[in-house]
């Protein structure tokens, strides 16, 4: 009997908000901020570098993309945009194209100019690095007369800001809940951001009984974009006793004078075991 050959087609795509990378690729730094107002001439530069593992060889392409931030703080890449806050148009890069072998690292620089026409407040983009051939994978199957190919592509971005003129960042805690689904308890947070630039925060919370702090734990870090806002909802430890708390949330972020700004709001909720 003929082999039958399966061919299947992934697009592995990982976004890089923090230290992280696919595989063996590392990117440093992982996310790009830049002040325009620093800037004495009309162009910024700026670079970041990007490494394989010692055993692999590929090439790289790298390509930008505008992009928006969601109400859940995720990035949305937009393939292209006239919007004034696009930083594509003023961005050159090079190389735009790059083999890493050796596990040596390769250096890639930005530049953009003509900054001064740029809107006040925050203009973005993410710059996409991309393998130029896709790998194979070949996986197990039971059946011996079936191949499984996985054909993936490996594709990692770096956001880029650039703040200029007078941006605003301040943020706050609209909305703090907590609810109960089937036998959980979950927090539900509506944040907003009332300036013209991101705001990036982290923080943690507590649960509070009596005047005593019971529990505490941090929450994960996110983005709410310039003048938008942000639902963030999470689970509660599951072993509390039955009784009255209060829910504490502390988050921080930096203004536009690089100050770190704390948001805190409290709720009550009640814990009841019953079923």
């Amino acid at each position: 009997m003929k082999n039958l050959l399966k061919i299947i087609t992934a697009a592995v795509i990982m976004t890089v908000y923090a230290s992280q990378g696919f595989c063996a690729i590392k990117v440093m730094p992982t996310l790009i901020e830049l002040n325009a107002n620093k800037s004495k001439n009309n162009y910024l530069t700026t670079s970041f570098f990007v490494q394989a593992d010692k055993n692999e060889t590929i090439r790289f392409k790298l390509y930008p993309e505008y992009f928006t931030i969601t109400d859940e703080g995720k990035m949305s890449a937009v393939p292209s945009s006239k919007n004034s806050d696009n930083l594509i148009p003023h961005a050159r890069f090079v190389p735009n194209e790059f083999t890493l072998q050796n596990g040596i690292p390769q250096l890639v620089r930005v530049t953009f100019t003509d900054i001064k026409t740029l809107p006040d407040g925050e203009s973005r983009m993410v710059m996409f690095i991309e393998d130029v051939a896709a790998k194979e994978i070949l996986l197990p199957n039971k059946n011996k007369n079936v191949n499984t190919k996985l054909i993936v592509k490996t594709r990692l971005g770096i956001p880029i800001y650039v703040d200029k003129g007078r941006f605003i960042k301040t943020g706050s805690i609209d909305e703090l809940a907590v609810e109960k689904n089937n036998r959980n308890l979950v927090y539900k947070m509506s944040l907003s951001s009332g300036g013209n630039s991101k705001v990036r925060y982290h923080g943690k919370a507590q649960i509070i009984k009596d005047k005593n702090l019971i529990k505490e734990f941090n929450l994960n870090s996110n983005t709410i974009r310039a003048n938008g806002i942000l639902e963030e909802q999470g689970m509660l430890p599951d072993n509390l006793a039955e009784g009255d708390y209060i829910l504490k949330i502390i988050l921080t972020y930096k203004n536009e004078k690089g100050e770190n700004k704390n948001l805190i709001k409290e709720t009550p909720f009640n814990v009841s075991n019953s079923i």
